[in-house]
């Protein structure tokens, strides 16, 4: 079992250094006082006052950077293993299987969370010793240590049981109920305490939340152990061994209609529109409900800020699509026309989503917030055919979703770095030192560059010619395909 948990580790060290580097820095940041100018003993400016700033975010924020260190360095990745087919490789291992889900779950969740409260307590102190008259948070450090559990427990559970495959699990209405039951507890987790705004000194939402991860940790660990290594779903679906219904003699099997394209821009519009905009309604609800709107046009303003939120929704709706190219490219059309069905099922949701929440901003807060809003979205336009043609060239994997990230957390530097620069010269931050009015045309420029590269790699990229692999396929055996 040792080794089965140093090959996690082994293959995911980078990640894991990075997560141990940023916990580190989370629990200087819980040192931090509370004051505006004591981070560093003394007032600062420029760079130093950056840091101290994110400094201070990070730990004022602490619920939800706990909430994402844990989604990105925990059983994520073990899930991504298991989609490649690890789960055959494990399976010759001189192992019963409940040893081996144990062992993952000693690896993603237990040893993690341990090594996270050491580094939480040895980033304050680093802090307590370097200066002058600290407090050593305690209570914090020690709450922030029963979330990191919580969280990797519960992203196990999330994450790691798409591969248990236990016989019959989902297949009566009593498991669909228990399915339903502990996704509304994942969502009320997520949404209702992580986004939301000093949870942690509510008592009544605490104590929910330590309940209600308390039970997907117990939850992640019974179900670990009753992993299965074989093969416990058909391949072939039970009705499909039934008789197929000969053709009537004389009837064509042709069918007609506008093709296979339309029915595809079809089939995928209704879906990710109207899931885009229940976020909408829902989103600005929540956050009325926290107490942080108060109006309509704060309302529209954070509407306006989502969307890439909205654009990620819909690419996780249409990405199976972008893993069928190996097919598609069969098909007697050109890679323009290709190419302009991919844009078209992300673009044609998205116009519309943000068509509506601009023509409702225009009643909300007037004409300037609707056009802020319209450049807003005009501007992600130009971000998402970025990821669009990286998906078409590497595929829908790791490496595509680590891309969208860099574009994305890319995209706000030159905002923050406006906004330093304005108070290095002493102007208010509205007066932006850069031309910002060129992002529009810069935007459309760039999604007609994107779709000119992405014509290219669908007719030169041998990824459109490979089979993709699935992320959240629950057949371990299958390598995901």
């Amino acid at each position: 079992m040792n080794k089965l948990l140093l090959d996690h580790w082994r293959r995911w060290w980078w990640l894991l250094a990075l997560g141990a580097t940023y916990a580190l820095m989370l629990g200087w940041s819980l040192a931090l006082p509370a004051d505006s100018h004591s981070g560093f003993g003394k007032k600062t400016s420029g760079l130093t006052l950056f840091f101290e700033v994110w400094l201070k975010v990070q730990g004022n924020m602490f619920v939800m950077q706990i909430f994402c260190l844990s989604t990105f360095t925990g059983a994520i990745w073990l899930l991504f293993d298991l989609q490649r087919g690890v789960a055959r490789v494990a399976s010759i291992l001189p192992l019963t299987a409940r040893q081996i889900g144990r062992g993952w779950w000693l690896a993603t969740v237990a040893l993690p969370a341990i090594a996270y409260t050491m580094l939480f307590f040895a980033g304050a102190g680093i802090y307590y010793f370097s200066h002058a008259n600290p407090v050593f948070p305690v209570a914090r450090l020690g709450l922030a240590s029963l979330l990191v559990l919580l969280w990797l427990g519960t992203t196990f559970n999330t994450y790691f049981t798409q591969f248990a495959n236990q016989p019959g699990w989902g297949s009566n209405w009593l498991q669909t109920l228990l399915n339903l039951f502990t996704t509304g507890i994942l969502i009320w987790m997520i949404f209702g305490f992580a986004f939301s705004l000093n949870a942690q000194n509510n008592p009544g939402k605490l104590v929910m939340f330590l309940l209600a991860g308390a039970l997907m940790t117990v939850v992640g660990w019974l179900r670990s152990e009753r992993f299965q290594l074989g093969r416990s779903r058909l391949a072939v679906p039970a009705r499909a061994d039934r008789r197929l219904t000969p053709l009537a003699p004389g009837v064509s099997p042709a069918v007609t209609g506008r093709g296979g394209i339309s029915f595809l821009l079809r089939s995928q519009f209704p879906q990710t529109f109207l899931t885009c905009v229940a976020v909408a309604v829902w989103m600005p609800l929540a956050m009325r409900w926290q107490g942080a709107i108060k109006s309509w046009p704060e309302a529209f303003e954070m509407l306006g800020s989502m969307g890439a939120a909205f654009w990620l929704v819909i690419f996780l709706f249409v990405s199976p699509v972008f893993r069928q190219l190996r097919w598609l490219r069969t098909l007697p059309i050109s890679a323009a026309r290709l190419t302009a069905t991919l844009f078209a099922i992300t673009y044609l949701p998205f116009i519309a989503v943000g068509g509506l929440i601009v023509g409702f901003a225009v009643f909300a807060g007037g004409m300037p917030l609707a056009l802020k809003i319209a450049e807003n979205y005009l501007v992600t336009l130009g971000l998402a055919s970025i990821c669009l043609c990286f998906a078409v060239w590497l595929g829908v994997g790791v490496l595509t979703y680590l891309v969208f990230f860099v574009v994305w957390v890319g995209a706000g530097i030159p905002a923050h770095l406006a906004v330093f620069v304005a108070q290095a010269i002493h102007q208010p931050a509205s007066h932006r030192p850069f031309p910002f009015g060129l992002d529009v045309p810069l935007a459309i420029g760039g999604v007609l560059l994107m779709f000119l590269l992405t014509c290219q790699m669908l007719r030169r990229s041998r990824r459109a010619y490979r089979v993709q692999t699935v992320v959240f396929n629950k057949d371990p055996w299958g390598a995901a395909r």
